[in-house]
């Protein structure tokens, strides 16, 4: 992406290069042809209905979160449909049932309920289990910290009847590498062996940056399939981020400049809007010729234009100064951005486009008021 491509472009937009996805899919294949895994679209983390399906054809199937995801994955991409949510409502469990393929449940008590009503049909059901490692620094996104409401852990799963489920599941892991997949399969090797040799199927979860040029993808082949053979098992894994890493770019323009002891840069975009990990993880998102503050020679704080003071998306220097009109880029901002977007202060959503192989921009999918009543 350059600044060629944008000068003329209308914001806030969010701009999805599909070839570098194709190339990011290429890792995912490579390791699917070592290790005959099963390959998951994790829906959640990317879910745009105009966009999705030009790379879908690529997955094995769909991981889905709930109801409409699950909806969503079967009727718009036509995919194998898996489905896990930590709880599932009674008045919506007959419909999840009816689009997905796999079922995996959170708990033992919620597996028993459902199953006893003996309206599940040849679903192949699950459980997830927690393991009780992670190596996820930040406790609002580890799903294995110490008083976690995800999975069943080891002694509790004694109190299951494994003939009732078929495959387990977990998930432990974000934007981490073959050295974190190595030990965390391993410790549920150990921990959970004698349930490994009961079951058909494993899902390893997400949270790998199998496409970043430091990955490497032979180290995870090899921890794959020692599982695999070990336990004669059907691996799923169900990537996202990784799946659309370096490949979103979301555009602002710069709308006013005020002054009161620090120079901001209010932009027609939101961070609790439109990026809003920035302010709920928190992170620090990367911008397309920008520094940190004051190691170039103009600083700035960058700031949305919602009423709410703690819409920061943070401090950034540039080599020369913005000007109202000037276009910022944030970068790699594919993944939980616009599946996030939400509409406080009635803020209108950046417009969705694609970067195609000829490197011209297409706007795909625009909102308007009627979208913003549809949500009230």
């Amino acid at each position: 992406m350059n600044n060629d491509l944008i000068d003329n472009l209308k914001t806030p937009c969010h701009i999805v290069d599909i070839e570098k996805i194709k190339l990011n899919i290429e890792s995912l294949l490579y390791i699917k042809n070592k290790t005959n895994a099963k390959i998951l679209f994790a829906i959640k983390g990317f879910s745009n209905d105009k966009i999705t399906p030009m790379f879908i054809s690529s997955f094995d199937g769909v991981s889905a979160s709930g109801l409409w995801e699950a909806k969503y994955g079967k009727e718009l991409l036509k995919k194998t449909v898996h489905t896990y949510s930590s709880a599932y409502k009674k008045e919506d469990f007959s419909i999840i049932n009816k689009y997905s393929d796999y079922i995996i449940f959170n708990s033992i008590s919620q597996l028993n309920a459902f199953t006893s009503e003996g309206n599940i049909n040849s679903q192949r059901l699950g459980i997830r289990i927690n393991p009780e490692y992670s190596e996820v620094k930040k406790y609002s996104i580890n799903p294995c910290h110490q008083f976690s409401r995800f999975g069943v852990t080891r002694d509790k799963l004694s109190e299951l009847e494994l003939n009732n489920v078929s495959g387990l599941h977990f998930h432990s892991m974000c934007e981490q590498y073959e050295m974190t997949l190595d030990k965390t399969l391993s410790i549920v090797s150990n921990n959970f062996n004698e349930y490994l040799y009961q079951i058909n199927w494993l899902n390893i979860g997400g949270g790998q940056l199998y496409s970043d040029e430091n990955y490497n993808l032979n180290q995870a082949v090899s921890s794959i399939n020692f599982l695999q053979n070990k336990y004669n098992l059907d691996i799923f894994l169900e990537p996202c981020e990784t799946v659309v890493l370096n490949a979103g770019y979301t555009v602002a323009s710069v709308v006013d400049i005020v002054h009161n002891g620090i120079t901001s840069a209010i932009l027609d975009l939101s961070a609790i809007c439109h990026l809003p990990d920035i302010v709920n993880s928190p992170y620090r998102c990367e911008i397309l010729n920008a520094s940190l503050p004051y190691e170039k020679e103009h600083t700035y704080r960058l700031t949305g234009c919602t009423c709410y003071a703690g819409d920061i998306f943070g401090d950034y220097s540039f080599d020369k100064p913005l000007e109202i009109g000037s276009k910022i880029i944030f970068l790699d901002t594919a993944a939980y951005s616009m599946v996030k977007n939400n509409y406080f202060n009635g803020m209108i959503p950046p417009y969705y486009a694609v970067l195609d192989s000829n490197k011209k921009i297409n706007i795909v999918k625009e909102y308007n008021y009627k979208t913003f009543l549809s949500i009230l």
